[in-house]
């Protein structure tokens, strides 16, 4: 695996961090600024069932949904998927573990699975199987991982280590929080899962909002000033002027220096 990130133990899993403390409308707000908005546009089916497998809040049900796409998200998270059932707008919404869904086999046209199967401490191997069941021969994946992008390579990997060490030496406790892959080894995991890889694409949020600079370090990047506070008036995931200088000057160069995630379309043959 290209690099193991860990957080320190807050009782909560990793992985539901950042949701618990954002509303729906927040996440639903998200997907105007994903740089990857016109491949979900143009790769998920219209005229089929699409599954959100790890939904969270269910921002892209919600969003994609009110544009006329028949979505339905899972999610083991009860607590995520209560808040998204309050929201406004109403939405087949169930609870499942995304390693062992309760659907037939051969069942939704298309998935959608992003920011999940990195948190399998043994690999996403078997997340990715159990994607590629669900699926219909000809169906589309997104699916979408955080990048071991050039920048975390160089520079913020090193630092991750040290500071892992530092807190282990005060006695912090730390945990597993999710593997950060190369596009090349996503790739690879969906070929090993039989999938067919179409594209992969840098994925990111366009400007005021980053993030990959904002997870690599909110509070120097961004504009956090608590454990999970903003500051008055920001919102999470904004960039402060440096983030923005960085994120322009990289951007000018290739997007995939600084970006936070790799997103691949792969299809079920």
């Amino acid at each position: 695996m290209s690099f193991v990130y860990n957080t320190v133990d807050l009782g909560i899993e990793a992985s539901q961090v950042f949701w618990s403390h954002d509303s729906v409308d927040d996440h639903v707000d998200l997907c105007d600024f994903e740089t990857t908005l016109p491949v979900f546009l143009e790769q998920l089916p219209q005229d089929d069932v699409v599954l959100d497998a790890g939904c969270g809040l269910a921002r892209w049900v919600f969003y994609l949904r009110q544009r006329g796409y028949s979505v339905v998200g899972t999610d083991y998270a009860h607590a995520a998927l209560a808040q998204a059932m309050r929201y406004k707008d109403a939405a087949p919404l169930f609870a499942a573990d995304t390693l062992q869904l309760p659907l037939r086999d051969a069942s939704v046209g298309g998935i959608i699975s992003l920011g999940v199967i990195e948190h399998a401490p043994e690999g996403p191997g078997r997340a990715l199987r159990e994607l590629h069941r669900v699926l219909k021969p000809g169906g589309v994946a997104l699916v979408a991982v955080p990048y071991n992008n050039p920048w975390r390579r160089v520079l913020i990997n090193h630092l991750r280590r040290l500071r892992d060490w530092r807190k282990r030496r005060s006695g912090l406790t730390l945990q597993f929080a999710e593997y950060r892959f190369s596009a090349r080894e996503l790739t690879g995991f969906l070929r090993d899962a039989d999938f067919e890889v179409l594209a992969v694409h840098a994925d990111d949020f366009r400007p005021p909002l980053g993030k990959g600079l904002w997870v690599d370090s909110s509070a120097f990047f961004g504009y956090r000033v608590g454990m999970f506070d903003m500051a008055p008036g920001r919102k999470r995931w904004e960039l402060n002027w440096r983030g923005r200088l960085v994120q322009g000057c990289a951007n000018l160069v290739s997007p995939w220096l600084i970006a936070g995630g790799v997103l691949a379309v792969a299809r079920r043959p």
